[in-house]
């Protein structure tokens, strides 16, 4: 199971917010805000960057549909730049939990000053806790501000509940999509692995698997990894080794792709004509004028007509150009 699914797809999840002031740290941003859904980073804030900034597209689409909410997050990192300017490291962790089997929710809002515990928000007594001597001035403000405190008690038990769920149910229905890929055989030359590559599916939790005569098929294969696509699909590729296969065997072999919730497979052939390659002088060009090998062909040519022979990339099939001399011949 894959981090998309895991940050959705499990009983109980936390939305979650963690703070830093600091001064006179070297390379590091007087404040600092990110922001987590199921330990997942969603987004961000600081005052080098001077606005709300959402990582995932899951949460970029939920809140362009929900843009009280992007107004909310700037504006509460603007309030935080500005309350912990000091000459000291300051931090929060607070937010929310919540187990979508039972409905419990769980809220918490805590404070550090440099590096020890210093307070606590107790949403069942109304009060903050001191957590050190240091702290004691300190609770007595916050609790002198009733406006502040009742603003707390409202975010941390309804407001931020209720975001997450929200976060959920939107990031399910979004994760839930099915991606099928660009299934493609490549080779970079006739020496090569042949590589059957698909790229563009969603999500990443899925299969690529050679097969032999309708049964899968391991010996001389080599498997990658699922890889990131920078649009938040993926790709993954694995290699067959036909050095050593028969021309008269190649038919038997197939590269499947399966996708995790979708039914339908997709199967390529191992075909040499359906092959993509970057060798142009070993490539198998195929179109409406029938099958050409580049190797026999120049045989025949002499060397200044053979410089004169083109492949082109026409809409991934590769077309033989012979221009110049060689139609003169």
């Amino acid at each position: 199971i894959h981090s998309h699914f895991i940050l959705f797809f499990t009983a109980k999840h936390s939305l979650e917010y963690f703070c830093t002031a600091a001064s006179g740290v070297k390379e590091f941003p007087e404040f600092v805000g990110v922001a987590t859904v199921d330990k997942d980073f969603v987004g961000s804030c600081s005052m080098i960057i001077h606005r709300t900034e959402p990582k995932s597209t899951v949460i970029k689409k939920f809140i362009d549909e929900n843009s009280k909410q992007i107004w909310w997050y700037y504006t509460t990192c603007k309030e935080k730049e500005r309350f912990y300017a000091s000459k000291h490291v300051f931090q929060q962790h607070s937010g929310c939990e919540w187990d979508d089997e039972t409905g419990e929710t769980k809220s918490f809002n805590r404070y550090a000053y440099d590096g020890e515990d210093f307070l606590k928000l107790d949403l069942l007594k109304h009060e903050w806790t001191a957590l050190t001597e240091k702290a004691y001035a300190t609770k007595l403000t916050w609790e002198n501000n009733k406006v502040s405190l009742k603003h707390s008690e409202y975010f941390y038990s309804i407001q931020c509940p209720d975001w997450l769920k929200k976060y959920v149910t939107f990031g399910r229905e979004y994760l839930q999509r099915a991606v099928l890929p660009l299934v493609s055989l490549l080779q970079r030359s006739n020496s090569s692995l042949v590589s059957c590559h698909a790229t563009g599916f969603f999500p990443d939790i899925a299969d690529l698997f050679w097969m032999k005569d309708g049964e899968e098929f391991h010996g001389d294969v080599e498997k990658g990894e699922i890889l990131p696509n920078n649009d938040e699909t993926f790709q993954m590729s694995i290699y067959l080794n036909t050095s050593s296969l028969p021309l008269t065997d190649w038919q038997k072999f197939s590269c499947v792709f399966q996708l995790f919730s979708s039914q339908k497979n997709i199967t390529v052939s191992l075909d040499k004509t359906k092959i993509r390659t970057n060798d142009a002088t070993h490539v198998m060009c195929s179109g409406n004028t029938g099958l050409f090998n580049l190797d026999k062909i120049t045989a025949l040519m002499n060397e200044d007509c053979q410089q004169k022979v083109i492949c082109f990339v026409i809409h991934k099939c590769f077309y033989l150009a012979l221009i110049e001399a060689w139609s003169k011949k």
